[in-house]
């Protein structure tokens, strides 16, 4: 018999899902998927957008077009319709719950709230004022490991060179090389725990308060890279394009703190961010 290609599997699970009962899928990772460049920013772009007023929704909008619209022309359409029926869920849910998504990708702008933020979003991606109200029996969360990274892009890569449809920040290969750097075992609990009660990050940087985390030894981390980026090279080979993989491990690979509280919290999943050029810019364990 034959090795099972990533591939295989792929279409497996897929043809699976069409025999499930037909019900919408949502994830609530794909709520930091669509962010684009905003969750990389420099340390000169924390310090800027911690200090923004975005308060207004027409504000908020003209920021956050140049950053989510490159990326959203790149998702396929099964994957538009992913995060359509992600984002119609998530808006019909209590605020509490998209703030905690907000802090968890430690989105580095200060918002009226996390519900304006996702609104305006809908409003962009798809051009209507806000999602038809819902039938919650008819969605369903998924939270298989082929599903959390299933938001492809498309393999085809255009010129980046030409930015007449959209403005800066477009980026092209790695912007951040310390990013890894905040999230290693090396940065103490009282660190981390600083940075989720007031925003200051390791590097000493002031931003926005987040969920905050490290990885609890060097061995996972980088058994982690590892994972990701094989798994990221097996995609790109049979013609998938992604920038994000959540990995989920068999213990607990982290630590850290919900935004503004100081009890400890472990964690066995972990997020992995890719520019570009295929090169790791971020590697963090999430809590949510």
């Amino acid at each position: 018999m034959g090795k099972t290609t990533i591939f295989d599997f792929m279409k497996a699970y897929k043809a699976a899902l069409k025999k499930k009962d037909g019900k919408k899928k949502y994830y609530w990772g794909f709520m930091g998927d669509i962010l684009g460049e905003l969750i990389l920013p420099t340390d000169e772009e924390i310090i800027e957008f911690a200090n923004r007023d975005l308060s207004s929704t027409v504000a908020l909008r003209f920021f956050l077009q140049p950053w989510i619209m490159p990326d959203f022309f790149l998702f396929t359409e099964e994957s538009k319709e992913r995060i359509r029926d992600t984002l119609a869920w998530y808006l019909h849910q209590p605020e509490k719950e998209l703030d905690s998504i907000v802090n968890a990708f430690q989105i580095p702008i200060r918002v009226e709230s996390s519900r304006q933020l996702y609104t305006v979003i809908w409003q962009e991606f798809f051009l209507s004022d806000f999602p038809d109200p819902i039938d919650p029996n008819e969605y369903e969360e998924d939270t298989s490991p082929e599903f959390i990274n299933s938001l492809y892009k498309m393999a085809e890569r255009p010129d980046w060179s030409d930015t007449s449809y959209y403005s800066n920040p477009e980026r092209i290969g790695t912007v951040k090389k310390d990013l890894i750097e905040w999230y290693t075992p090396d940065r103490s609990l009282e660190e981390i725990q600083r940075w989720a009660l007031t925003g200051i990050r390791p590097n000493n940087i002031p931003g926005l308060i987040s969920d905050a985390t490290k990885w609890l030894d060097w061995y996972d981390m980088n058994r982690g890279n590892e994972r990701a980026l094989k798994q990221f090279g097996e995609l790109q080979e049979n013609g998938l394009y992604v920038d994000r993989l959540t990995l989920t491990f068999d213990k607990d690979i982290g630590i850290g703190f919900f935004a503004g509280t100081t009890k400890p919290v472990k964690t066995r999943r972990a997020r992995f961010l890719f520019d570009k050029l295929g090169n790791l810019l971020a590697n963090y364990p999430i809590l949510k």
